[in-house]
């Protein structure tokens, strides 16, 4: 190899270090809406306590629970502090408890608080897939 040869390969491979690589693009999740309801079971937990601390739009994790006696495909809710709040009301419940059996994250957020309705009626969540 000649020495001009060798100086080009030397001076080709050191400016390829400064040329930036493109970095693979990073997945945006989506989310898709499934459901609009009011949380099963509201009077029955936490839901009273932790009503006045919610606010439109904030987020509520949601949890399979495959050992309820009364409902396979019963779906927990629980506020970002991890307090449960209630259930995915059992009309509503397949099509999430599916995807969720199959790894789909599932994420309520708060639609409306109705402070001056009953506690059945007090807090309505919307239900989304993420994918």
């Amino acid at each position: 190899m000649n020495r001009s040869i060798f100086l080009k390969k030397i001076i080709a491979s050191s400016i390829s270090l400064f040329i930036p690589v493109k970095s693979k693009p990073v997945a945006k999740t989506k989310r898709y809406f499934l459901a609009k309801f009011y949380v099963a079971g509201f009077v029955y937990y936490d839901g009273e306590t932790v009503l006045n601390n919610l606010k439109v739009g904030e987020e509520l994790k949601i949890i399979q629970e495959p050992t309820n006696p009364y409902d396979r495909r019963a779906l927990e809710i629980y506020t970002a502090n991890n307090i449960k709040i209630g259930y995915v009301p059992r009309e509503e419940n397949p099509i999430p408890s599916r995807l969720a059996r199959q790894n789909i994250n599932i994420i309520g957020t708060v639609d409306k608080i109705n402070m001056e309705a009953d506690l059945w009626r007090a807090l309505r969540i919307n239900l989304f897939a993420e994918v």
